[in-house]
């Protein structure tokens, strides 16, 4: 009699457990639907730490793409996202502050994946450009490495979202070398992505075929019917500077024009924000001389133009910028796009950036033909 009631109250043991288990499983998955499919007003706003970057989303150009789009869903982002919203329930119930929910660089980088959905011309012109080099580029160049030293600064341009220093990208950090990466998997990952001259949350309207040809009107290229510009005023606001120290985006229209100067000479800048932003990373040395370090200003006959006028915003080519302002000949009757400049040639004395007539014409111009 006793052994059958333990039996009993085995098997009532072993019905409850799964029961609840069962139980369990389906309000685990009842939760992950609703989070998965619910609105982000229902979801993502209930965690009073998501309030800051949801009010953001919600007058930015992106308000029309649900949230789990870009950052992945419940199910979509699998156990990644499923770990990232356990972390952020953890912290909560721990009291840790983080009401600035910075991305992790790995998150970023899922993120210029995600930005290829919508913007895949950009998106491949910016892999195959200047801007889409890697960690292995950059920090495995022996030659920039031999003659100058990797430091903390190199971060600032080159990996804005590295978490760590920079003994933690490569070592040795000397320049003997040989240099090798401290984490194999950083060797493909860009050091330049999308969201480091880009802020995704930022007000603004969506994009429609009005606003863009409203766009090419401001910028002087031919329309086929009127449109009023004001629908493209802020096609460019999403252009900003993250800067890696405040961990946070510096419009570009907020940065200062840099005064920059040519044997003493101010030298003439163009006041266009997408400029600014360009020399925040191309900038000259700490007197502001032109030519400097990595700066690219323009001077002598192409001073005052804007970066944006010969290279293009994401590829960085600028082989089809001299036709854009050019005729086909010079004044001087010359064909300008096969004059000896760095513009043709990378091994050309003339670099473009600083051509001067008097550099081809010492003798002065000569005559119109």
């Amino acid at each position: 009699m006793m052994k059958r009631t333990g039996s009993i109250w085995f098997w009532l043991l072993v019905k409850t457990a799964l029961f609840g288990g069962l139980f369990a499983l389906a309000a685990g998955a009842g939760s992950l639907c609703f989070f998965e499919f619910a609105p982000p007003e229902q979801t993502c706003l209930s965690c009073h730490e998501i309030r800051r970057p949801y009010d953001l989303w919600a007058q930015s150009a992106h308000r029309e793409i649900s949230c789990k789009r870009c950052h992945g869903g419940t199910l979509t982002s699998g156990l990644h996202g499923i770990r990232e919203n356990l972390n952020r329930v953890i912290a909560h119930f721990r009291d840790v502050h983080h009401d600035e929910m910075g991305l992790s660089e790995a998150q970023v980088v899922e993120m210029t994946n995600q930005c290829k959905r919508c913007h895949a011309r950009e998106f491949v012109q910016w892999r195959d450009g200047g801007h889409g080099i890697t960690y292995r580029d950059i920090f495995l160049n022996s030659v920039h490495n031999h003659t100058e030293q990797v430091n903390e600064e190199c971060l600032r341009c080159h990996g804005m979202f590295f978490a760590g220093r920079a003994g933690d990208v490569v070592e040795p950090l000397n320049i003997q070398g040989p240099w090798r990466l401290k984490d194999d998997s950083l060797a493909t990952r860009p050091v330049i992505p999308c969201l480091a001259c880009h802020q995704v949350h930022v007000a603004g309207h969506p994009f429609s075929a009005t606003a863009a040809h409203g766009e090419a009107k401001a910028e002087g290229v031919a329309l086929a019917k009127p449109v009023a510009l004001g629908e493209a005023a802020d096609r460019h606001g999403s252009i900003a500077l993250y800067s890696r120290r405040e961990k946070a985006y510096f419009a570009a229209a907020d940065l200062p024009v840099a005064p920059m100067h040519e044997h003493g000479r101010s030298v003439l800048v163009s006041p266009d924000p997408r400029q600014r932003l360009c020399v925040e990373c191309h900038a000259p040395n700490a007197f502001h001389e032109v030519g400097t370090s990595d700066d690219r200003t323009p001077v002598g006959v192409h001073e005052g133009l804007s970066c944006a006028a010969c290279h293009s915003p994401h590829s960085n080519d600028a082989r089809a910028s001299c036709s854009q302002c050019h005729p086909k000949f010079s004044h001087c009757g010359l064909d300008v796009s096969t004059m000896d400049t760095t513009a043709r040639s990378r091994q050309s004395a003339h670099d473009i950036h600083r051509l001067h007539c008097t550099d081809c014409h010492p003798g002065g111009a000569p005559k119109k033909k």
